[in-house]
Order: structure tokens, then C-alpha cells, then sequence
């Protein structure tokens, strides 16, 4: 396999483990009542919009890929990792915020 389809292939199984966690954490977010504040309620709604957004990305880079080889997408592939490396460090602090935050 090749650098693309590595990142196209893990980008699609962190997919499905992302949105189970952003679907965990809005029923952590339901139960926690009135000790989710209204920053963690609307940080789920964006973390979900940006997990569609990246979502969309890759399938659009598979598709490039699939129509102009992988040559010509250094760049694309490039701005995807990135996006993708940042949902998930914002999925991960947004973990912290909530276990902390609501948990307690």
C-alpha cells in the first residue's frame, strides 16, 4: 500500500471509532443534565460538523486519487492529514473537558 491509501484506509476505520466517541459524548452530555454547560453542548455540535467535514475531504481525495493518480496530490493529501490530525487532537481534549467537567 501506499502512503495515500494508507492515510485513506486509517482515515476511514478513525471514521467510525470518531463517531461512536462523538455519539458517546453526547450521552454523557444528555445524562449530565444541568452540569454540561452550554460550551460543551455546542463543542459536540462543531466536533460532529468537522468529523462531516473531514469526512468529505478524504472521500473527495479518494476520489482524486482514483481519477488523476497519486502523483499529482501531494498537496491535497498533505492539507487532509493535517485536517485529520487536528479533529483528532480536538476530540481529544474535548474527552478531557467532558470527563472532567461533567463527570465531577
Amino acid at each position: 500500500m501506499t502512503t495515500f491509501s494508507d492515510f485513506i484506509h486509517k482515515a476511514k476505520d478513525d471514521y467510525n471509532r470518531i463517531d461512536a466517541d462523538l455519539k458517546s459524548f453526547e450521552e454523557m452530555i444528555r445524562h449530565a443534565g444541568e452540569k454540561a454547560d452550554g460550551w460543551t453542548r455546542d463543542q459536540a455540535a462543531k466536533l460532529k460538523a468537522d468529523l462531516a467535514e473531514a469526512h468529505e475531504k478524504v472521500t473527495q481525495l479518494a476520489s482524486r486519487i482514483d481519477r488523476e493518480g497519486e502523483e499529482a496530490l501531494g498537496d491535497a493529501h498533505d492539507q487532509a492529514k493535517r485536517h485529520w490530525e487536528a479533529l483528532h487532537a480536538a476530540v481529544a481534549a474535548y474527552r478531557d473537558h467532558l470527563e472532567k467537567t461533567v463527570s465531577a
